[in-house]
C-alpha cells in the first residue's frame, strides 16, 4: 500500500496570491518573526481529512477577519473600522470569512501524487471558545504566522496556520 504524504504548510506568497485574487484588491502578507505567535481573537477554521480527523487550522485576529470579510463583499471601510473599534464581527463578515476559509483549503490540497486531501469542516468565532480547535493555536511546530494588510483602507492584522 502506498503511503499518503502529509500536508505541507503554504508559503506566505501563496496566501497573498489567493487573497489578492479572491478579494479583488492588493493584499500584503508578511511572515511574523519566529517565536511571535498570532493570537486567535477573531475566528478559526478546521480542515479535516476523509476520515474526519482534524489535520490543520487557520485562525485570525479580529481585525483580519473584519478586513478580509469586509473587503470580500465591499463593505465600506468605515463599517469595518466601526466593527474593529467595537470588537465585533458582524454576521455578514463572519459568513464572508467562513467562505474565505473554505477557499483557503486549496492551500493545503497540492498536486503531489498521494498527497493528503483535506476539506474545510469547522468554523467558530474565537468568542465561542471552541476548545477542540483553539488547543492548537499555541502549538510550537508546523505553523506559519503572518500579518495581512488589505489595501483600500481595510487594514488587517495576523493570521495563523497550524498543521495538526
Amino acid at each position: 500500500m502506498l503511503e499518503t504524504q502529509r500536508l505541507i504548510l503554504p508559503r506566505p506568497d501563496d496566501v497573498e496570491d489567493l487573497l489578492t485574487a479572491l478579494l479583488g484588491r492588493r493584499v500584503d502578507v508578511k511572515r511574523v518573526k519566529p517565536g511571535n505567535k498570532v493570537p486567535c481573537t477573531g475566528a478559526i477554521g478546521g480542515y479535516r481529512d476523509a476520515e474526519g480527523a482534524l489535520r490543520a487550522v487557520i485562525y485570525a485576529e479580529l481585525e483580519s477577519v473584519n478586513a478580509c470579510g469586509g473587503a470580500l463583499s465591499m463593505i465600506p471601510v468605515g463599517g469595518v473600522e466601526d466593527a474593529n473599534e467595537e470588537f465585533e464581527i458582524t454576521a455578514t463578515i463572519a459568513d464572508n470569512f467562513k467562505e474565505i476559509l473554505n477557499i483557503m483549503a486549496g492551500l493545503f490540497n497540492d498536486k503531489r501524487q498521494r498527497a493528503e486531501h483535506v476539506r474545510f469542516r469547522d468554523f467558530s468565532l474565537a468568542s465561542e471558545e471552541p476548545e477542540d480547535l483553539l488547543s492548537f493555536v499555541s502549538q510550537e511546530k508546523d505553523r506559519m504566522d503572518v500579518t495581512v494588510t488589505v489595501s483600500g483602507g481595510y487594514g488587517g492584522k495576523g493570521i495563523g496556520v497550524v498543521l495538526v
